[in-house]
């Protein structure tokens, strides 16, 4: 769905990736709030799979 509410709505957890890695399928979101505080919350599609990605095992450097 790309979000998702907890402990009665005063929680809101956003996927801002969506289709994770090419294996979730998730929707992903942007929650907006304006000056007034009214919420309003995009969500975009799984972003399709065009061709294989290339994966690698290495830890980036940013890790070491």
């Amino acid at each position: 769905e790309g979000f998702g509410w907890h402990h009665e709505k005063s929680l809101v957890t956003i996927f801002s990736a969506p289709n994770y890695c090419y294996r979730c399928g998730n929707s992903a979101a942007i929650l907006e709030i304006d000056d007034s505080l009214a919420q309003n919350i995009i969500v975009f599609d799984p972003a399709p799979r065009l061709a294989n990605p290339h994966v690698t095992r290495r830890t980036p450097e940013y890790f070491l």
